[in-house]
């Protein structure tokens, strides 16, 4: 590939994996890079030791072996942590930014400090002893409102349980002037709509809205699709 191709780059929220832009990416007007975060499928405590820093580390990586000069950061729920830290890092090739119900805690903050009272206070005390993997009905309640049965047992058949370090590291970045997109989503059970406008004014992003719940790659693939190519032409052409 060609350093100086632009593209997109995909970053999924807490247990899930690159399978859920399976739909979408077909339909992208640009290429893509799925980011997959450490140790999927392996085992509930395979994420232990790590840190928000490995999970950042993980996904600079492969954004460094792709190879492309120029791209749109896309996030998904927790995956807006990590997308303003890669953001950051890498100021002079992000083009644009996406947040789809995303966390985007403020600079020094991190996921747990981007929720509303009680969350941010009982979520920890709910890692400590009982992990970070929900047991499957709050999955279902949270990510699988809207799928079907057969999109419903994938996502609780593939979910793994993450490393607390990403729930609690610190996030730190620059605002910068690119352009920004927040998909709020509005029938979404895993973060409210008041969490998503506060995510919305936090990033300073032009706000969209899809009748979707938590997981729109797979229930609307075809609308999310839409409203990326449209704001992705935008970025790239410089209107």
């Amino acid at each position: 590939m060609e350093n100086s191709k632009i593209g997109v780059v995909l970053i999924y929220g807490a247990g899930l994996g690159s399978f859920v832009w399976d739909s979408v990416k077909p339909q992208l007007d640009f290429p893509v890079l799925t980011i997959e975060f450490p140790n999927r499928g392996a085992g509930d405590t395979a994420n232990d030791t790590l840190s928000f820093n490995d999970y950042r580390n993980a996904a600079l990586d492969q954004i460094e072996r792709w190879g492309y000069k120029r791209f749109v950061i896309v996030t998904h729920s927790i995956g807006g942590c990590i997308g303003l830290s890669l953001m950051d890092l890498l100021s002079d090739k992000v083009a644009g930014f996406v947040g789809i119900g995303a966390a985007i805690p403020r600079h020094g903050g991190s996921f747990i400090s981007s929720l509303p009272f009680p969350q941010r206070i009982v979520m920890p005390l709910v890692m400590k002893f009982f992990g970070t993997k929900p047991p499957q009905k709050s999955i279902a309640y949270e990510y699988c409102n809207d799928l079907n049965a057969e999109q419903s047992t994938e996502i609780l058949r593939c979910f793994t349980a993450e490393a607390k370090g990403l729930y609690t590291g610190k996030v730190f970045y620059e605002k910068t002037a690119v352009k920004s997109l927040y998909v709020k989503l509005t029938n979404d059970n895993s973060f409210p709509l008041p969490l998503q406008d506060k995510m919305a004014n936090t990033l300073g992003a032009e706000v969209t809205s899809l009748a979707t719940g938590h997981l729109p790659m797979v229930s609307n693939p075809t609308a999310l699709a839409k409203i990326f190519n449209e704001f992705f032409a935008g970025v790239f052409s410089g209107k």
